[in-house]
């Protein structure tokens, strides 16, 4: 490449430009933010792509909402229901959206309205393209050019949460920033507060994201344990962006399947124990904690992975933001593949207190260390007293000083998950 040179410091040109063009961007954007006072905490709910795929109908939908109260989880905070690709047959000769009725007899209004008398938000699918991302078995419109008339029209419906994703449309970074900015202005003008959710895959939206939407995709799709791990390296990355309005989102809550169904789902899902390390590690960021699978055929130990109110609590903790980030931070170890490697994860909590999780990819059980940099890290002293609790047996495991150790994690995307307290007396 062509360098050029500023003060003693060679500067790669094409770099300088992308910088400059980044900071036009975000300059631009910032003029007008999204300003609907959500997301001061990462959304908790249900999606349905990974559950059905493009295959959602409004009988599903209805036997999610039905699930959610039934099991409790609406009143953990679980309450946005989201229907995914898929409700959308088409445009009328007016540009106006067009159900597919046969999925969805009783028509999207009505849908919001049963989602609603439950006390339950409800959530709607677009892409910022000119189609949407499609499967083998489904295709649909895009909302490119429509923003302002879908915007109005899906909030007349009711509609409390958008997702957007990116099929159809130009990566070009500044293309994609504009295209999101539309329809954020659009659903700001509805005059209704929605929550806005945008699906680009990729982490260069972090920066911006807090200007376009309360939550932004950081990674590609979280089909399985593989794809999820990648996301959690990525996070990695991008610690200073999320906070509260916005948040990085590493994607959705998955399982091992059981109950679900749809088109092109080959490679998805994960084991129980890996669904469990996940939701440990999403809560810990925090990342919106958003539910695709069959609530109520699920197994036991998914369901109490899902409904663990102490890791819940650490999810909607509000942290100690200026001293720490807002996101959880990796203290011990780098990044991992899908059968490697060991971390630890860890985030301020506003009592004082942090929250761990320890990570382990390898094919064998470990025991993983918080050691003395890691605990000088959470800025404590090495004679600091720590009472340790252990998140998923629900017990004090002791006192500590200078170290926090996990014995016997269990491979293959196990985890431990602790809550530490500093000891006073």
């Amino acid at each position: 490449g062509i360098n050029a040179e500023y003060g003693g410091t060679q500067i790669n040109r094409s770099m300088a430009r992308t910088v400059y063009i980044l900071f036009c961007a975000i300059l631009a954007l910032c003029v007008t933010g999204l300003d609907n006072g959500l997301g001061i905490r990462p959304q908790m709910g249900y999606s349905s792509w990974n559950d059905c795929s493009s295959n959602v109908t409004e009988a599903r939908i209805k036997y999610i909402a039905d699930a959610l109260i039934r099991t409790g989880l609406a009143k953990l905070g679980y309450e946005y229901v989201n229907v995914d690709e898929g409700w959308l047959k088409s445009r009328d000769s007016n540009g106006n959206l067009v159900p597919d009725y046969e999925k969805f007899p009783s028509g999207m209004k009505a849908l919001g309205d049963y989602i609603h008398a439950k006390g339950l938000k409800y959530g709607l699918y677009t892409s910022r393209g000119t189609c949407q991302c499609s499967t083998s078995q489904y295709s649909g419109p895009g909302s490119h050019g429509y923003e302002k008339q879908d915007a109005e029209l899906m909030a007349s419906w009711g509609m409390d949460y958008l997702k957007e994703d990116s099929c159809c449309g130009s990566q070009d970074h500044e293309t994609a920033f504009a295209d999101y900015a539309r329809m954020r202005d659009a659903l700001n003008a509805t005059g209704r507060s929605i929550f806005f959710s945008l699906c680009g895959w990729n982490s260069w939206y972090a920066p911006v994201g807090y200007s376009l939407g309360n939550s932004w995709r950081i990674s590609g799709d979280g089909q399985n344990w593989g794809a999820l791990t990648t996301a959690i390296n990525t996070m990695s990355t991008l610690t200073p962006y999320s906070r509260p309005g916005g948040w990085n989102d590493p994607d959705l809550l998955i399982g091992t399947g059981v109950g679900s169904y749809g088109p092109d789902r080959q490679s998805w899902y994960q084991t129980d124990l890996q669904s469990r390390s996940q939701f440990s590690m999403w809560c810990l960021f925090p990342a919106p904690l958003l539910i695709s699978a069959d609530i109520l055929a699920v197994s036991n130990y998914a369901m109490e992975t899902w409904s663990n109110s102490e890791a819940i609590a650490i999810h909607q903790d509000s942290g100690r933001h200026p001293e720490f980030p807002f996101q959880a931070q990796r203290f011990v170890g780098g990044d991992l593949s899908e059968h490697s490697g060991t971390n630890v994860w860890a985030r301020a909590l506003s009592d004082g207190g942090f929250a761990l999780v320890f990570l382990n990819n390898n094919p064998n059980p470990a025991t993983i260390t918080c050691d003395n940099s890691c605990v000088i890290q959470m800025k404590y002293s090495l004679q600091t007293r720590l009472s340790v609790r252990d998140v998923w047996t629900h017990q004090n495991i002791g006192i500590v000083s200078g170290r926090v150790v996990a014995e016997n994690v269990p491979g293959n995307g196990g985890c431990a998950m602790y809550r530490l307290s500093v000891v006073t007396e």
